[in-house]
C-alpha cells in the first residue's frame, strides 16, 4: 500500500499566490519577461471630463435713477435752478469779465496782454546772404513763416548750419582720428604690435613728452611764478 504523499508548499503561500493571480494588476512573471512600461494603455483609456461652460449671471439692466440723478433730486427738489446771467460782460478778446471801470484799465491788464496775438519775430537768417538774395529775387519772403516751395510746403527753418574746424573728409571716424592722433598718427595696433617706421616713432616719443609736460605742469606748476614769469598762456 503506497503511503499517502503530501504537500511541502504550505497553505498560507498558496492562499497568497491564488490571491496574486486572481489580482489582474499583479505580476508574478519575472522582472526580465515584463512588458515595457506604457504598453497597452490605449486598450485602458482615461476618460477625461470635459470643463462646463461658464455660467455668467444674467446682467440687468439699470432702470432706475443713478446716483447722480438722486443726489440731485435729494439737493433741488423742485429741479435745478436756471444759471444766473453774468453781471459783467465779457472780452471779445481775453474772455474775461469786464470789471474794471473803464476799458483803458482792462486792456492793460495782464491776462489781456497775453490774449493778444502777438506777430511773428523777425527771422535771424543773415540778409546779406546770396542764397536768401535769389529766393527773396523768386518771390519768397523770409518772414512771412512759410516753408520753401511753390505751396509753402517745405522746411520752416532751415538746418542749422556747424562749422568744419578740421582737415577731415566726409565720412572719417572723428573718434579714430583723435586715437591716431594722440598715437602720434599710428593706430593701437601698430603700437601694440611694434610695427612703427622711424618717422612715426619720432611723432610718438614727442606727444608723449608733450601728454608728460602737461601732466607735470598740472600737479607741480605753481599759477603765481608762470604769471610771474609770463607764461600762463603758454
Amino acid at each position: 500500500m503506497a503511503a499517502p504523499t503530501t504537500n511541502s508548499t504550505p497553505s498560507g503561500h498558496v492562499h497568497e499566490d491564488e490571491d496574486a493571480d486572481d489580482d489582474p494588476n499583479t505580476s508574478t512573471a519575472p522582472f526580465v519577461e515584463l512588458r515595457a512600461f506604457g504598453r497597452g494603455l490605449w486598450k485602458n483609456p482615461v476618460n477625461f471630463v470635459s470643463p462646463a461652460p461658464e455660467v455668467r449671471p444674467p446682467t440687468t439692466s439699470a432702470n432706475g435713477k443713478t446716483m447722480a440723478e438722486k443726489y440731485l433730486a435729494i439737493v433741488f427738489p423742485n429741479g435745478r435752478p436756471p444759471p444766473k446771467p453774468d453781471e459783467y460782460p465779457r472780452c471779445d478778446v481775453c474772455g474775461e469779465q469786464l470789471r474794471e471801470p473803464d476799458p483803458i484799465t482792462h486792456h492793460l491788464s495782464f491776462g489781456h496782454q497775453a490774449a493778444l496775438p502777438r506777430p511773428p519775430m523777425p527771422s535771424a537768417i543773415d540778409r546779406t546772404r546770396m542764397g536768401l538774395k535769389y529766393l527773396e529775387k523768386h518771390g519768397f519772403d523770409v518772414d512771412s513763416r512759410v516753408g520753401l516751395g511753390a505751396a509753402g510746403q517745405g522746411m520752416l527753418f532751415p538746418l542749422v548750419p556747424k562749422e568744419k574746424r578740421d582737415k577731415l573728409g566726409l565720412g572719417t571716424d572723428d573718434k579714430e582720428h583723435t586715437k591716431r592722433k594722440s598715437l602720434g598718427g599710428a593706430s593701437r595696433a601698430d603700437v601694440r604690435e611694434g610695427r612703427l617706421d622711424a618717422g612715426k616713432i619720432r611723432k610718438l616719443a614727442k606727444v608723449e613728452k608733450k601728454r608728460h609736460d602737461e601732466l607735470q605742469k598740472m600737479f607741480y606748476g605753481n599759477d603765481e611764478v608762470e604769471k610771474y614769469l609770463g607764461q600762463l598762456g603758454g
